[in-house]
């Protein structure tokens, strides 16, 4: 098959040869055993080094031709196509699609549960194999959830839980819930601000949506981390709901009404890097540190470029390809696992415990950790 030369690529063209020519061999079951498993392949290629699946494709040098035929449809509810983390998500979650022989379509909810429920809703009275949901909101999206699952097909949520209390939504009927650790996430980059501030100041704590439990975790990390250092003064947790344009105005106003502040903490690198150019124009940008939660390549460059202090990762990458992943195995049945898919899946950060080993030694099975 031809293979494009990419001089910048890092693997050689023997290595590239190789790949591509155990791509093209794969049957659909050898695909889930082959080349030690698509999330090995996803680590080779870099998912998400191009800016589309598409490009990721095309860095092994993947025609369409060489691809399989869709024979799954997969939906995936996405809270807002906006965001960074999401429209990574959404890429790997194509580029996951494409060599699983996956028709994955992500439907925007702009931010809003209300716009989520409305499109889980439409998706329950179409043929899906398989659907993903990352909530606006908990508690928000249970009736749409219900509908889809009721049918039969096989129900993902993705970062944040689809119901608030935690125990209740353990029994609920979806396939698996995929989770970042938000509250060691939240504590490490607070405690990389605070180490950079000389651990005294005034710091401002802008918040996701706080119906998210993501946000939530990402709060109780960073209380956490304030516990631990007295000299730290929380001046103001106004959530700016993800969105950097929000984001902005706040700190337009915070600036004015907190002049010594040292400190930002945000809940997304979006917001962060949006506040940072608010931080600039003032010309703080020596006085204010500022960090962020996803770790995505805005965030790494902002940090290179002396803009943001620090983030954590919170992979969008491994989220995605895991529902995707997940939702492929148990519709073709070629799940390698002795197990059925755990109901909760730890996807990276923190220890393992009682808790999480369940998700890990599924994940490891299937080539994905």
């Amino acid at each position: 098959m031809p293979v494009r030369n990419l001089d910048q690529d890092p693997i050689s063209e023997l290595e590239r040869e190789m790949i591509a020519d155990r791509i093209t061999k794969m049957t659909r079951r050898g695909m889930v055993m082959g080349a030690a498993g698509i999330g090995a392949l996803a680590a080779t290629l870099g998912v998400g080094r191009g800016n589309t699946a598409a490009s990721a494709l095309a860095s092994v040098g993947l025609l369409p031709e060489d691809l399989p035929a869709k024979n799954f449809r997969a939906a995936t509810v996405e809270v807002l196509g906006a965001s960074t983390w999401v429209s990574h998500g959404i890429e790997t979650a194509a580029f996951y699609g494409s060599l699983l022989g996956i028709d994955v379509q992500s439907f925007d909810g702009e931010g809003a549960a209300e716009n989520q429920l409305a499109q889980l809703e439409a998706i329950a009275n179409e043929d899906w194999d398989f659907v993903a949901v990352h909530p606006a909101s908990s508690d928000a999206l249970i009736d749409g959830a219900d509908a889809i699952i009721a049918k039969g097909v096989p129900f993902i949520v993705m970062d944040t839980r689809l119901i608030q209390d935690e125990a209740a939504f353990s029994e609920y009927g979806h396939l698996t819930y995929i989770e970042p650790d938000n509250i060691y996430m939240g504590s490490t980059v607070a405690v990389e601000l605070f180490k950079a501030i000389g651990g005294e100041g005034q710091v401002i704590h802008t918040q996701g949506a706080l119906g998210h439990t993501g946000a939530q975790g990402r709060a109780a990390g960073f209380n956490q981390a304030v516990a631990n250092y007295p000299g730290i003064e929380v001046v103001d947790e106004t959530p700016a709901n993800w969105l950097q344009e929000e984001a902005s105005t706040l700190w337009q106003d915070l600036l004015q009404r907190y002049p010594d502040v040292k400190g930002g903490y945000f809940h997304s690198d979006d917001m962060a890097l949006a506040a940072q150019a608010v931080v600039e124009s003032a010309g703080l940008q020596d006085q204010v540190k500022l960090v962020g939660v996803d770790g995505l390549k805005n965030a790494c460059q902002a940090i290179l470029d002396d803009k943001l202090t620090a983030s954590v990762i919170n992979p969008s990458g491994r989220i995605h390809g895991g529902a995707i992943w997940a939702g492929y195995l148990t519709v073709s049945q070629t799940d390698n696992s002795d197990a059925p898919v755990p109901k909760f899946i730890r996807a990276d950060g923190g220890p393992i415990t009682k808790s999480n080993a369940a998700g890990y030694i599924w994940l490891h099975d299937n080539y994905q950790y």
